[in-house]
């Protein structure tokens, strides 16, 4: 645990707090992918999105979108962590997991600041966010780092092999943001798409906030337990992949 720590601090130090605007950007970056996607989707484009017309544009797409920014970012930097200490794990006794869960959990402990942050700009502005919905929201938050850290370590581990497979994941993210319903609701889609939606894992996590934070609905239900078992299932996954492909790390760093 103690090394854990250690590294989490050494990754949330040499990312964040390594330059002086490395922890502002960090946290503004995010913020002004919202307003940049709010203003073309309201002002330019003039969408209406289904469902966001009681809270506004801002808030509704906002509330959702910090949780895909929370995996995609966490999922981005820790996918190398293996290779990017190479070195440290040939010259010391280290369990290289711990450098993938300190990576996610640095930008994962960055996102969810910035999250905090971003709904108490919404709240001040005028923005109905409910502070129970907020609390609640904390377990959902914490069952997408369940997800994000089987997910990371699955690639982590593969990366060590297929070196080319950070550039593809990247792709990958783009397109599936827009498969997940962060800039519009499963409303606008037809029928037969709005079932395709519950085969994105992800699809849960901006849904589930909205309901609880803008919504105020608060019941758990079967959606939930479902949200729960895929996401420590995606962790066991992961742990599996990992650990099967540890002992091969050292022929290939």
């Amino acid at each position: 645990m103690q090394l854990l720590r250690h590294f989490f601090l050494r990754e949330f130090r040499s990312r964040y707090l390594g330059s002086m605007s490395g922890l502002l950007w960090a946290v503004v970056h995010p913020a002004l992918q919202l307003l940049m996607y709010a203003l073309v989707f309201q002002y330019i484009f003039k969408a209406r999105v289904a469902g966001a017309e009681q809270h506004g544009l801002v808030a509704y797409i906002g509330v959702g979108f910090w949780s895909w920014t929370l995996f995609a970012e966490s999922t981005s930097r820790a996918t190398t962590s293996v290779i990017d200490n190479a070195s440290l794990i040939g010259k010391v006794a280290v369990a290289p997991q711990l450098l993938v869960l300190s990576s996610v959990f640095a930008s994962a402990a960055l996102h969810l600041v910035g999250y905090a942050a971003a709904l108490l700009i919404l709240a001040v502005t005028g923005s109905q966010i409910d502070p129970i919905g907020v609390l609640l929201a904390v377990p959902v938050l914490a069952l997408l780092i369940v997800w994000t850290v089987g997910f990371t370590l699955m690639v982590a581990a593969i990366q060590v092999f297929v070196r080319d497979l950070a550039q593809v994941l990247a792709q990958l993210l783009a397109f599936w943001f827009f498969l997940t319903p962060v800039l519009y609701s499963r409303a606008m889609l037809p029928e037969f798409a709005q079932r395709l939606m519950d085969w994105n894992p992800l699809t849960y996590y901006p849904e589930r906030l909205r309901h609880l934070i803008l919504d105020s609905q608060y019941a758990f239900g079967l959606h939930d337990l479902k949200a729960a078992l895929l996401a420590f299932a995606m962790l066991g996954f992961g742990v599996f992949v990992f650990t099967r492909l540890r002992r091969h790390f050292e022929d290939f760093l």
